[in-house]
């Protein structure tokens, strides 16, 4: 009896990671198809093979989908930064270490899918506007993992400003990587790279203050 009871909400657990995963790789096969913004709660529930009210069990709507997918790679990025106590500047001691973690490719996977279909029109401008209400809820997020990472008598603003600017950075290193590759490019060990580069290059602009423009082809070290 006891043995029961202590399985139950093991295999509770399971059966919600995979539903989970099953709404994800739903997901995934529809915005292959359409732009983000044409894929609909019941397109993706009945893929997954569940109802509509068991997928709203899990996600508030297909954003919520994409920022948990996000969220995910973002968490693993600022496990891997670790502490920021230490002096100097902390946007170049992120800078550093993402340097030496390097960017998960299942994330540039997803923000190449998404993008798949964005090439012009009023879907460019919602797959936009979505893109940029997930970085600004994953800004939101940063803070609080900042806050483990600071010291604990710092200021709010710098905190709340710090998160911003290095969810910005991923934005608009987003933006001209995607602006660089033709659609569908595979994502390879070079466009890892490439995504790296742009995102060094937008970390190096914040610690500089933005005082010295860059030519794309030599970031500053």
């Amino acid at each position: 009896m006891t043995q029961d009871v202590t399985e139950a909400p093991g295999r509770r657990e399971l059966n919600k990671a995979r539903t989970r995963e099953a709404i994800v790789a739903a997901l995934r096969e529809h915005v292959q198809l359409r732009p983000v913004d044409q894929v609909t709660v019941d397109q993706v529930a009945e893929s997954a093979g569940i109802s509509r009210r068991t997928f709203f069990n899990y996600f508030a709507g297909i954003q919520a989908v994409i920022s948990d997918v996000i969220g995910g790679y973002t968490e693993q990025l600022a496990d891997a930064v670790g502490d920021l106590s230490e002096g100097g500047s902390p946007v170049q001691r992120v800078r550093s270490l993402l340097r030496g973690v390097g960017i998960p490719r299942g994330l540039l996977e997803w923000l190449a899918l998404l993008n798949l279909h964005g090439g012009g029109g009023a879907g460019s401008e919602s797959l936009v506007a979505l893109e940029r209400a997930i970085w600004a809820e994953k800004a939101g997020w940063l803070e609080g993992q900042l806050r483990r990472r600071l010291p604990g008598d710092v200021d709010d603003l710098f905190v709340a400003t710090l998160a911003a600017t290095i969810m910005t950075c991923f934005a608009a290193a987003e933006q001209s990587w995607i602006a660089d590759r033709a659609p569908g490019a595979p994502v390879d060990d070079a466009a890892v790279r490439a995504f790296e580069a742009q995102l060094d290059r937008a970390l190096a602009y914040a610690v500089s203050g933005w005082a010295t423009p860059h030519p794309p082809s030599s970031p500053n070290a």
